[in-house]
């Protein structure tokens, strides 16, 4: 889905106040979807002047609008409570599509799973580890409790790190890994409680990792 041009004439800008909080963006982008409250409140509502006032909490309403400029492109929050924050709004707006992808896939053993891309540059340092260290085990989001131990900060799994830090990895070196992980596909091999599963991907690497850095993988 395209955003707005650029070179949209003035009269197609619109100000929006939105719980006391000012947006501007344009007519078409507002009604890019129809059947929405947007597109709904423009064709009823809007004269060409002044602002349109929408009595809501403005938190995710940038969001909202870059779901309608940049479609396909837009990437929902990892963090889950923003992720169903921005859901309850899209449900509010109408918007459809934005709601179902804000809603948490159900991920179960033999799911065959993709990286999420906004995932990518939160993780493919830790990845690069896993492919430099073969001894390693840590989840990638822990506290490490002693010497001995670490306590994944998702699904509160203990495991032996395993890990020397005696490697030093040049990251630079390895940027390209960011792309490749976006083509990578894997299978669910074990779920560890609400938050985390264990994956086998296809470069063979057994990972545990929490459910919000994938998604269910696309058909080929």
């Amino acid at each position: 889905m395209e955003g707005p041009s650029s070179s949209s004439p003035s009269g197609d800008r619109v100000r929006l106040n939105v719980g006391g909080k000012i947006f501007e963006t344009t007519i078409s982008t507002l009604t890019k979807i129809q059947g929405t409250v947007l597109s709904t409140i423009v064709a009823e509502r809007w004269r060409g002047e002044g602002e349109l006032f929408i009595d809501r909490d403005p938190t995710h309403f940038s969001k909202i609008l870059n779901y309608l400029r940049d479609g396909d492109e837009f990437s929902a929050p990892l963090d889950r409570d923003a992720c169903e924050e921005l859901r309850r709004e899209a449900q509010f707006y109408n918007l459809i599509g934005l709601a179902e992808l804000c809603s948490p896939q159900v991920l179960n053993v033999g799911d065959e799973v993709q990286w999420k891309r906004e995932a990518v540059g939160l993780y493919w340092r830790p990845f690069v580890r896993y492919m430099v260290d073969d001894s390693l085990t840590l989840p990638f989001i822990y506290d490490r409790n002693n010497h001995t131990l670490a306590k994944c900060i998702g699904c509160e799994e203990y495991q032996d790190p395993k890990c020397s830090y005696l490697f030093d990895i040049r990251y630079e070196d390895w940027e390209p890994m960011k792309h490749h992980m976006l083509l990578m596909r894997g299978e669910i091999t074990q779920l560890m409680g609400e938050q985390c599963c264990i994956i086998s991907w296809d470069n063979g690497q057994q990972i545990h990792l929490p459910k919000s850095a994938v998604r269910k993988a696309d058909p080929i």
